[in-house]
């Protein structure tokens, strides 16, 4: 039965803390109907955390998944429907993999269990007063103050719940429409009698609450959710790719003042999630309960779409090419999965002649459309060939004068025909990552309706000038700026970007091409809310007019918008970031601010006072080779007062950080009075990085007084003497610091990672030989943990062989890991082996190796 909470059972299990304890490999796989099995492998193979590489075929992609699974794994496979997948593809491959390992399977079909040969556990139906409570959280939360009102409505909720037949998933949709209404007897009653509970053209097994959800839905919401189920099953849906989708097929309306037609689309999309009719996970699928870029269809409200739109709407499942529909119906959207290398669209379509969206899914072997195609869909509106091998698209693809989004991702598509400027409503063009293309055609420049342009891992040149005539676009990504000497066309300038007052999402690339503006580039941009600036990485060191130049480019930039959330700058080789970012006022221009990345900025001196940003929750510094000390600057002038720097940032990268020596947050301990007045840091920080600061010689004194510190991370921090007295920390990564003598005080760690080189480790000689020994520092840390750190659960260490083998039983360090409740140990991968490894747990007890005594015995 659909529903009845197989794949939350199986996620809770999943994301036990003792599988996590228990497995080194975890995998989650959604099958569904319609899965395609050289994509399942590649996602069980990534899952693992393994790479396919160029491995495309069932042949070279099973014996690749069994080599990697080589360590204990724990596979979850969701959604079986047939038992070809096991016996024809996955029990081969798991068969023969490395280590061993467990699976579980969700399916409604028993006989497909029962083949497996599976232990079968049958989920049964939620009972009346989990329902109930399932009900009341969703509608109310945990409002205790809501208690009189829960009362109140809990007679009438409880007939509701049985209506709904102990399903979890009707439940849940009948939440999303009380969600909505008033909170009374008689709006509670009005979902109870409603006649959508018994609508009888429903499929028998799709429960009326979910018909009833989809009732209670405002009408632009309605086609808005139908849309999803043209998507395959299970496919984790891009939210900001969702919403283009609903603009171009005209479900959103036109609005007034300054909102946008995609902001309102987000709205719709926070809507259907908050009504519980789509479900957040992450881009491989896994159910979140965080709300966040993807969200994806369960599969029985997909079938209820299917049944609601089978006379407008079909999706052809793999090689299914002819529809099954009412021959008096007028198909509007196809949707087709691996089309194989000629894009055909059924007779009876082409016919029809009143297609207007086109979808091509996992499609990667399709290398033609012909001209026919177009030639007879005149009036597609969406078009989406993303994924394919398509190299070129014929002429006639300028007659769909209707054509409103093109997608090409991922093709191979060499060039775009001049033709494309007919185009004169489209709205999207995605050329994301079609490596093949050079360059475009000077007529993208009519298409005056364009409100996305999507370039980004193109191999363009440049972008022909009159970008600036677009006057609608909103989001422009990897915008080429300047021109290329090799061609007589000429490029954009900075100065195209003035009368682009739309814009939200802004990435250029190039910008050492291009000349000083001489004045604000961005003084119309009000409403930008991601800003990425991008210079060419430069090979040698730049020349002083080169750099006095960029200097100037970017202080013109100065972004005017305070709607800014997001802000990268990479590659960037002047001496001193612009003006505009190292202002005192930077909390004023910029209060809306949530991340920023410098990346590769190798010639600043100084960081930005950054800690002046009021909303700043993400941090991430990348290659800033000529930072030697981070001080007080860092955190603004505020720093001398009792104000908070840095009040909300919650992670704080530091990465290859090669001449950085110091780093001060310019405190001096006090007690009484002048603790009190002292500044107030980083309140919130809760995952700090450094990685690859060889010069680095001790962490700031008062990061003890970021109290809500969880995780820490320490890769090759070669000068490092000192990490303690950090009260909240409960994750903690150290990896390859030789000169470290000291870690204590860490009362709250949970996790401790070390990987150990060869030049981390210290050895003895005696009667014996040559004996390997723990650092003094992690020997000290792991003899004192019974006491010192009572609440780590978890161990795990990389080293060499020699010291793997100390940590046998009975060897010497066997005592030392015996009270710990979780050890993982292996040594460093060797290219005519795998890693040698030992896996001990405390309660309940096992110890489980692959380690020999002698390494002759091993070699044979």
């Amino acid at each position: 039965m659909g529903g009845i909470g197989k794949t939350t059972l199986a996620s809770s299990i999943y994301n036990d803390e003792r599988i996590k304890k228990n497995f080194s490999i975890h995998v989650w796989a959604c099958v569904s109907k319609e899965f395609s099995e050289i994509k399942l492998l590649k996602d069980i193979i990534r899952g693992a955390g393994g790479e396919y590489k160029e491995d495309e075929t069932k042949a070279e992609l099973v014996p690749r998944l069994s080599s990697i699974l080589s360590k204990r794994f724990f596979i979850i496979l969701d959604d079986i429907w047939r038992t070809e997948l096991w016996e024809d593809l996955l029990r081969i491959a798991l068969e023969n993999a490395t280590a061993n390992g467990k699976i579980v399977i969700t399916t409604r079909c028993i006989n497909v269990a029962k083949h497996m040969r599976a232990e079968i556990h049958h989920v049964d139906k939620m009972d009346d007063d989990s329902g109930c409570e399932l009900l009341r959280k969703k509608v109310f939360g945990d409002d205790e103050e809501e208690e009189g009102e829960i009362s109140s409505l809990r007679e009438i909720g409880v007939k509701i719940v049985e209506k709904c037949d102990g399903l979890p998933l009707a439940i849940k949709a009948i939440a999303g429409v009380l969600r909505s209404k008033k909170k009374s007897t008689m709006g509670w009653n009005m979902v109870l009698e409603s006649d959508a509970w018994s609508m009888s053209r429903l499929e028998e097994e799709l429960p009326g609450a979910l018909f009833l959800s989809y009732e209670d839905l405002p009408s632009d919401f309605k086609q808005c959710f139908l849309y999803c189920s043209l998507f395959p099953e299970d496919y984790p849906m891009n939210r900001d790719e969702l919403i283009r989708y609903w603009v171009a097929e005209g479900f959103v309306r036109r609005t007034q003042r300054d909102t946008i037609m995609e902001d309102l689309a987000k709205d719709f999309c926070r809507e259907l999630i908050g009504r519980n009719l789509l479900q957040p996970c992450d881009e491989f699928g896994h159910l979140s309960d965080v709300a966040g870029n993807y969200c994806k269809m369960h599969d029985l409200l997909r079938s209820l779409a299917h049944s609601l739109i089978r006379d407008e709407s079909i999706f052809l499942g793999d090689h299914e090419q002819s529809p099954n529909t009412n021959p008096l119906s007028k198909l509007r959207r196809l949707s087709m999965v691996n089309t194989g290398e000629r894009l055909e669209v059924p007779d009876a379509i082409k016919q029809q002649k009143c297609l207007r969206t086109l979808l091509v899914w996992n499609s990667y072997e399709t290398k033609m459309v012909e001209n026919e195609v177009f030639k007879k869909l005149r009036f597609l509106r969406v078009m989406d060939l993303s994924s394919t091998r398509l190299e070129s698209l014929p002429d006639s693809v300028g007659d769909l004068l209707h054509l409103r989004y093109l997608n090409l991702r991922w093709s191979r598509i060499k060039e775009l025909p001049e033709s494309i400027g007919c185009l004169v409503n489209l709205q999207l063009l995605n050329l994301v990552s079609c490596r093949s293309l050079h360059t475009l055609p000077k007529a993208i420049t009519k298409l005056y309706n364009l409100r996305c342009l999507r370039l980004e891992g193109t191999s363009l040149t440049h972008v022909p000038k009159g970008i600036g005539k677009l006057k609608h676009l909103n989001h422009l990504e990897g915008f080429v700026i300047g021109h290329d000497v090799r061609r007589d066309d000429e490029g954009c300038d900075l100065k195209e970007l003035q009368s682009l007052s739309q814009l939200r999402f802004l990435e250029i690339n190039r910008l050492e091409r291009t000349q000083p503006a001489g004045a604000p580039v961005f003084a119309n941009s009000r409403f930008l809310k991601t800003l990425i600036l991008n210079c060419k990485e430069q090979e040698d060191d730049a020349e002083a007019t080169a750099i006095q130049k960029i200097d100037t480019i970017y202080t013109d930039l100065s972004p005017q918008s305070t709607h800014l959330h997001r802000l990268e700058i990479n590659y960037f080789f002047g001496t001193r970031f612009p003006s505009w970012m190292m202002s005192t006022s930077l909390h004023v221009s910029f209060p809306n601010l949530t991340e920023i990345t410098l990346s590769v900025c190798k010639s600043c001196l100084q960081l930005p006072p950054l800690g002046l940003l009021p909303h700043l929750k993400s941090l991430y510094i990348y290659e800033a080779e000529a930072i030697k000390t981070i001080g007080p600057e860092f955190l603004g002038p505020r720093a001398s007062s009792a104000a908070t720097s840095f009040p909300k940032l919650e992670v704080l990268w530091f990465w290859w950080m090669s001449n950085w020596e110091e780093w001060s947050f310019g405190m001096v301990e006090g007690v009484g009075e002048e603790r009190r007045r002292a500044p107030k840091l980083l309140p919130r920080l809760m995952r700090l990085t450094l990685y690859t600061c060889p010069k680095l010689r001790a962490l700031p004194e008062g990061l003890q007084h970021a109290t809500n510190l969880q995780e820490l991370t320490i890769c090759r921090a070669d000068n490092l003497k000192e990490i303690n007295n950090l009260p909240s920390l409960k994750y903690l990564k150290i990896g390859d610091c030789p000169r470290l003598e000291q870690v204590e005080n860490l009362d709250k760690l949970q996790v401790l990672i070390v990987i150990l080189s060869r030049s981390t480790e210290t050895s003895t000689t005696d009667a014996d030989g040559r004996t390997e020994h723990l650092p003094q520092w992690l020997l000290e840390l792991l003899q004192n943990a019974p006491t010192a750190m009572q609440n780590l659960k978890k161990f795990k260490v990389r080293c060499s062989l020699p010291l793997l083998k100390t940590f046998l039983k009975d060897g010497p360090n066997w005592p030392i890991i015996q009270l710990i409740p979780q050890v993982e140990m292996e040594d460093f991968v060797q290219l005519n082996r795998s890693s040698l490894y030992i896996r001990y747990a405390k309660d309940p007890p096992s110890f489980e190796t692959n380690v020999v005594e002698s390494e002759e015995s091993m070699d044979r």
